[in-house]
């Protein structure tokens, strides 16, 4: 496959990523009032391990053995984005609401942008910073024209949503560097292994974790779970592993930008909420934002080929 195809077939991924993460925002803050917080995570995190295992047995990719430095970045990785972000941000959307979210996520291009250009050398040229600016923009006017849509700042929920942010920022530099030998797939595999194990003995030291009640909510929070865990966590995680290796840390996250529009789709599919002509304006600058960012050069990273 040649380095062209495997960019589109990786935005073709991250284009799916963000339009089941946008959904996905509402389906954890519904979740988030069945589960306590952290058996929330840690089911998560340990069905979308089984699901990642499977797919690397079914499409045979071999499992590698991990030098001690690759153990470090990817046990970094795992703290930082299948630990730490799962728990920010499944706690903040408790004490938030979902407006918020979406709007902290949008913070994501930002941070990896400047992240990537301090770390990695990636350009930090007008267009890009232009694409980010417009991306944020249209993002924000997104959002807050939702019906329904609620702004609440200076609370303990806004700052942990915007915390779960940097770490998952910081976790994609880790797997940058994990990415140069390893590819996104087993990647994939040892994040969400050490990050279940994080997550379990976590809520080991729970008392709810003994109680055979709090694991029974309903046969509907369970269903959503899985589904979340399957499509958005899983095969999710995995395409936004892949976006880095291929596309470079700050043009992968132009791609949250999307969360807000995908997240609005479902409102309006789902819940019936009205667009209104503000959502046009939204719509035009993540779009033309995103693809300022993505044309901007190519980040050239280390990548496996596929």
């Amino acid at each position: 496959m040649t380095t062209a195809a495997a960019e589109r077939r990786a935005c073709a991924w991250l284009v799916y990523t963000a339009c089941v993460w946008g959904a996905n925002v509402v389906v954890l803050k519904a979740m988030a009032n069945e589960f306590a917080i952290v058996h929330l995570s840690a089911i998560r995190m340990a069905v979308a391990f089984v699901c990642i295992a499977a797919i690397c047995r079914f499409t045979g990719h071999r499992i590698v053995r991990l030098t001690r430095a690759e153990i470090g970045w990817l046990s970094a990785a795992a703290a930082l984005m299948i630990y730490a972000h799962q728990l920010l941000l499944t706690q903040g959307l408790a004490w938030s609401s979902a407006t918020n979210g979406s709007l902290a996520l949008s913070l994501n291009p930002v941070l990896s942008v400047l992240l990537g250009a301090a770390l990695f050398g990636e350009r930090l040229s007008f267009a890009r910073v232009a694409g980010v600016t417009l991306g944020l923009l249209g993002a924000g006017v997104v959002v807050l024209n939702r019906s329904g849509a609620e702004l609440h700042l200076g609370g303990w929920g806004d700052a942990l949503l915007i915390a779960s942010m940097v770490v998952y920022v910081a976790a994609g530099a880790c797997i940058r560097h994990a990415a140069r030998r390893i590819h996104p797939l087993v990647i994939g595999f040892y994040m969400h292994l050490f990050g279940t194990l994080m997550l379990t003995v976590h809520a080991a030291f729970t008392p709810s974790f003994w109680q055979a009640d709090a694991w029974f909510p309903s046969a509907g929070v369970w269903l959503l779970v899985l589904l979340s865990a399957l499509f958005s966590t899983a095969i999710g995680n995995l395409a936004w592993n892949n976006g880095i290796s291929r596309l470079g840390l700050a043009r992968t996250s132009m791609f949250i930008n999307l969360l807000p529009l995908s997240g609005l789709l479902a409102a309006v599919g789902f819940l019936h909420e009205t667009l209104h002509p503000a959502h046009a304006i939204g719509f035009a600058c993540v779009l033309a934002g995103t693809w300022l960012a993505l044309r901007d050069g190519r980040a050239a990273p280390a990548a496996l080929s596929a």
